[in-house]
């Protein structure tokens, strides 16, 4: 069963971590350049991360709360992603920071740094729910 659970999170990681590189290149070259502030290789260790943890803990919540496990899982990784947005909305850049992200195209560009980092907090959860189908069928 964890071995199931764990392909389950490695694939997620991989497709989150590959959504999440795509969305960021396409606004770092299109819209404002935040690459200096969170790069790829981040992004995919937090795709990774995630993943690995959501594999632990939905196998985890499968053994402890059996029928139930699936709906507690469910939400806990749902409300932890709701949760995790606060933390690009209230995100200051540092000084030495601030300077380099103003400066982008003449335009205050700090208001945008939450627009670029807050889709990419959806791809675990969303790709995860997509990819769950195939590992666990309904019988």
């Amino acid at each position: 069963m964890f071995r199931k659970a764990l392909l389950l999170g490695i694939v997620t990681a991989i497709f989150s971590s590959l959504g999440a590189i795509l969305y960021g290149n396409f606004y770092n070259t299109n819209l404002f350049d935040f690459s200096m502030v969170i790069g790829p290789v981040a992004i995919v260790a937090v795709c990774v991360i995630i993943s690995v943890f959501a594999a632990f803990g939905f196998w985890l919540s499968e053994k402890v709360f059996k029928s139930w496990g699936e709906f507690v899982f469910n939400l806990l990784f749902c409300l932890g992603t709701m949760g995790s947005i606060l933390s690009p909305i209230n995100f200051q850049f540092p000084p030495a920071m601030l300077e380099q992200v103003h400066s982008i195209n003449g335009v205050d560009t700090e208001m945008f740094f939450p627009i670029y980092s807050i889709p990419m907090h959806f791809f675990p959860v969303l790709v995860w729910m997509t990819f769950k189908p195939l590992f666990y069928r309904k019988r």
